[in-house]
């Protein structure tokens, strides 16, 4: 792969969820000569749920990403990362919802599992890089820095999920799909023959099914001994308008399954924990300008003088939009849209970009009005 520092003498292990891009991420790199293996995380206990239909969490997939690693050639192993994952992933993810945020667990699965716990694991067994099939791109500079670029599927670009990996980790990571369509990535994988070709996609929630996720984050709160009460729902000027089963059930923008009836649309426009109380309005009280990021990770260099202007993007399916970046204290920065946004949510990623360019990004802690 041009410009990425892999050799022919190096090892790349392939990181296989048994889903159609890891597939033939994998194939592609023995194609090109490169030794290869593949590995699969065992993220979930298998006899509690063993038939649930997550695309790259069950006993099926892994079953699938030992018969694709057969039909390319290549050893395959699986690594038990259940309780990694729990403890990093699944149990932040329920007590964020508990707090009234609205996590993305695939941030928090590619920074702390895949591209930290799994990628010293991999290194571990000799590898020298790992590779996976994330839709994205690494660019090598003049000065030989690594940044991360958006994909050429700009319909599948997942560079928004992946702004929390350590900056130094950048040079031993690979994307072999980042330069790719998903319609090629399809073809290539009906052309080898490949058991993953006719696969779903990931489902963005891998843990739990998406018509029941309150219900899991719920289940699991329980079982971690964390009250979730039922408490009022009131409009914007107060007024009581219901009650709800517990705060974990609702996210700001939602507007489906609010258990009120009114003439007209009515979102949750905030979600208020320390009084279990959930607030719905119109759509407009959904707008902002501003709010707080912490925990940001700089992938490009921090810049030396702020505020710095980027396109900043507040959810994977939002438009990145123009703002002002500024620090206000130790490792909290200031974002500011030139523009009013739609449902800013406390907890979501918010990324900064540099045209395709991802400058960094950190986690939203407060909406400001």
């Amino acid at each position: 792969m041009k410009g990425t520092g892999l050799s022919d003498l190096d090892t790349v292990a392939v990181a296989m969820s048994g889903g159609v891009d890891s597939s033939v991420a994998a194939a592609l790199l023995v194609e090109e000569g490169h030794r290869v293996f593949g590995i699969t995380m065992k993220l979930w206990c298998y006899a509690e749920d063993p038939s649930a239909a997550r695309a790259c969490c069950s006993l099926a997939a892994v079953e699938v990403a030992r018969s694709v690693a057969a039909r390319i050639g290549i050893p395959h192993y699986v690594v038990d990362m259940e309780e990694g994952f729990d403890s990093h992933v699944v149990r932040p993810f329920c007590l964020d919802y508990a707090n009234g945020r609205t996590p993305n667990p695939c941030v928090v699965c590619n920074t702390e599992i895949k591209f930290k716990a799994l990628m010293d694991r991999v290194f571990s067994m000799g590898a020298d890089f790992l590779a996976t099939g994330h839709y994205a791109n690494l660019e090598r500079t003049a000065g030989g820095a690594f940044r991360l670029a958006r994909a050429a599927d700009r319909g599948k670009d997942q560079s928004y999920v992946l702004w929390g990996i350590e900056k130094s980790r950048l040079p031993k990571i690979l994307f072999p799909l980042g330069r790719r369509k998903k319609r090629e990535v399809r073809a290539i994988a009906s052309r080898l023959g490949l058991a993953s070709a006719g696969r779903q996609e990931s489902q963005d929630v891998c843990f739990a099914e998406p018509d029941s996720c309150g219900d899991f984050v719920v289940r699991r709160l329980r079982e971690m001994n964390v009250p979730v009460s039922p408490g009022s729902i009131v409009g914007v000027d107060g007024s009581k308008l219901g009650t709800h089963p517990g705060v974990a059930h609702f996210t700001i923008g939602q507007r489906r399954g609010l258990g009120v009836s009114s003439s007209a649309r009515t979102y949750v426009v905030a979600l208020r924990p320390e009084s279990n109380t959930v607030v719905l309005g119109p759509k407009s009280h959904l707008l902002a300008r501003e709010f707080l990021c912490s925990n940001v990770n700089w992938l490009d260099d921090r810049p030396r003088s702020l505020p710095r202007k980027a396109l900043v993007q507040i959810r994977y399916t939002h438009t990145p939009a123009d703002a002002v970046i500024d620090e206000v204290s130790g490792g909290t920065f200031r974002v500011r849209f030139a523009d009013e946004q739609s449902a800013i949510t406390p907890g979501q990623s918010a990324v900064f970009y540099e045209g395709d360019v991802v400058l960094g990004g950190g986690v939203i802690a407060e909406v400001l009005r």
